[in-house]
């Protein structure tokens, strides 16, 4: 209410940023809303996919990212994802499930794409596609070795965060699923 009644009265003041403003304001309230999913699927099944499929996976994109981060320490993440509790039901640890997973598909890392995809087969949720970003068409200036190098070092430091941040999901991944298991075995 009070976001379409500030964003009512600030169209009528400035003519081209504010929409855009209220636009975002308002993607950022329903996001939450968006990827939260009401899976069909039994934890059960779940947890046996788990068990027979994704667990395999897991490990393996862990040691993947292991060896790619060999010599590499990982900063803290400024933006923690989200953990299961000890609270939480099944159909909670589920949810959280989708969360990570989304997370970890929409960094687009090569290393954790089929993983991904698999978790998400698994738990029958979709997640919902970031809006692509248009490319800046601006000219071309010519480009120097020190400018060249600096935007290499920038696209190793980047990796390298999204590796990090993948590790921490895939451990709470595994957090979540090994307590998926928990409750269903009490």
């Amino acid at each position: 209410m009070y976001l379409f009644h500030f964003c009512s009265l600030s169209h009528t003041v400035t003519v081209n940023s504010q929409p855009l403003l209220c636009i975002r304001l308002l993607a950022l309230l329903l996001l939450p809303l968006s990827q939260s999913c009401e899976s069909q699927r039994p934890p059960t099944e779940v947890r046996d996919d788990y068990m027979a499929i994704v667990q395999t996976l897991l490990i393996k994109t862990e040691e993947n990212i292991a060896t790619l981060l060999q010599n590499s320490t990982c900063p803290e993440l400024r933006h923690r994802p989200q953990r299961c509790s000890g609270s939480q039901n099944q159909q909670d640890v589920v949810s959280t499930l989708h969360t990570l997973n989304c997370e970890m598909k929409n960094s687009k890392s090569a290393v954790t794409e089929k993983l991904a995809r698999d978790i998400g087969q698994s738990i029958r949720c979709s997640c919902p596609e970031r809006p692509t970003k248009t490319p800046n068409v601006t000219s071309k200036r010519k480009r120097s070795a020190k400018g060249e190098g600096r935007r290499k070092e920038h696209r190793k430091s980047k990796r390298e965060r999204k590796l990090c941040k993948a590790k921490v999901i895939l451990s709470h991944m595994t957090e979540c699923y090994e307590m998926l298991n928990f409750i269903l075995e009490t």
